[in-house]
C-alpha cells in the first residue's frame, strides 16, 4: 500500500514531484511550469527517487500498483450514479478517492489518467487541470458531497463525508440527496 508522502508544514514546500516537474522540464528542453518534456517519465522518477534509498523500490511497486489496479466496484458505482466519466477521469478521481481526505500530487493524477497509454501519448498536467475542473463541475451538478480541494504547487485533495462511498454508486446518490434535504439551507 502507498503510504502518503508526509507533507512538511513549511510555506515554501510545493511538492517533490511538482519541484521535480518543473525543473527536470526546463532542464529536458521543455517550457517551464511542466509543459511537454523529453522524458515524461521524469516527474513519477522524481517522486520516486524523493522517498528514502531503502524504500524507493516498494514505493515505484506500490506506485504502480496504484494506478493499474482498477476496482470494479468503483467504476460500476461511479457509472450508476450517472456520472458518464471516461476510464480516464474515474482512474484519476479513484485516485483522489483512495487518497481522501490527503493530497495528490499533479503528476500522481497525470499517471493515473494515462498509464494506459503509450509514454508519447501521455497528456500534460494543464490538462489534467482542465479535467479536474470539469470532474469538479459534475460532482456539483449532482449535488454530492464531495469538494476536490487545489493546495497549489502541492496537488488535490478530495473530501467526502464517511459515509459516502463511490463504489455504492445509486444507493450512495440517494444518501447525499436525502442528507441534503435534511440539512437546512
Amino acid at each position: 500500500m502507498i503510504r502518503p508522502p508526509m507533507i512538511p508544514r513549511s510555506a515554501d514546500f510545493i511538492g517533490f514531484a511538482s519541484t521535480a516537474w518543473i525543473k527536470l522540464g526546463s532542464a529536458a528542453g521543455g517550457r517551464a511550469k511542466g509543459v511537454a518534456m523529453a522524458d515524461p517519465m521524469a516527474p513519477i522518477r522524481a517522486e520516486v527517487m524523493a522517498q528514502p534509498a531503502a524504500e524507493r523500490l516498494e514505493y515505484a511497486l506500490d506506485l504502480l500498483a496504484f494506478h493499474l489496479d482498477p476496482i470494479p466496484p468503483f467504476y460500476d458505482g461511479v457509472a450508476s450514479m450517472g456520472l458518464a466519466f471516461t476510464n480516464a477521469d474515474t482512474r484519476m478521481l479513484h485516485a483522489l478517492d483512495v487518497k481522501r481526505g490527503r493530497y495528490v500530487s499533479l503528476n500522481a493524477l497525470v499517471s493515473a489518467r494515462c498509464l494506459d497509454r503509450p509514454l508519447d501519448e501521455w497528456t500534460t498536467p494543464e490538462k489534467v487541470v482542465l479535467k479536474i475542473g470539469a470532474v469538479r463541475r459534475r460532482l456539483e451538478k449532482l449535488a454530492l458531497p464531495v469538494v476536490i480541494t487545489t493546495w497549489r504547487g502541492v496537488g488535490y485533495c478530495l473530501e467526502a463525508p464517511e459515509w459516502f462511498r463511490f463504489e455504492d454508486g445509486a444507493v450512495a446518490l440517494r444518501l447525499a440527496r436525502e442528507n441534503a434535504r435534511e440539512v437546512p439551507q
